[in-house]
């Protein structure tokens, strides 16, 4: 992560809120980890590269615009809260 992703995540924090927040930033970091895997197999990347981290970031936005207060309440309710 960059100078410029935490820009982006401060600026995602303060549209989405609190727990929505997290949400994004879980589902950016699987996304990115999954892609970044997928990568490394195929041998377009290596362990040393870097891979731009704000599309994941945008995709975890609006994952957790549209699904995210259904992800909270799933996992709450999996807690038994």
């Amino acid at each position: 992560m960059g100078a410029g992703d935490i820009k982006l995540v401060f600026l995602m924090g303060l549209f989405l809120g609190f727990p929505k927040i997290l949400v994004a930033l879980f589902f950016s970091f699987f996304l990115g980890a999954i892609i970044g895997i997928g990568l490394i197999i195929a041998q377009k990347k290596s362990l040393k590269s870097e891979v731009p981290f704000a599309p994941f970031l945008a995709a975890g936005t609006l994952f957790a615009m549209f699904f995210g207060g259904q992800v909270i309440n799933f996992y709450l309710a999996a807690l038994g809260v």
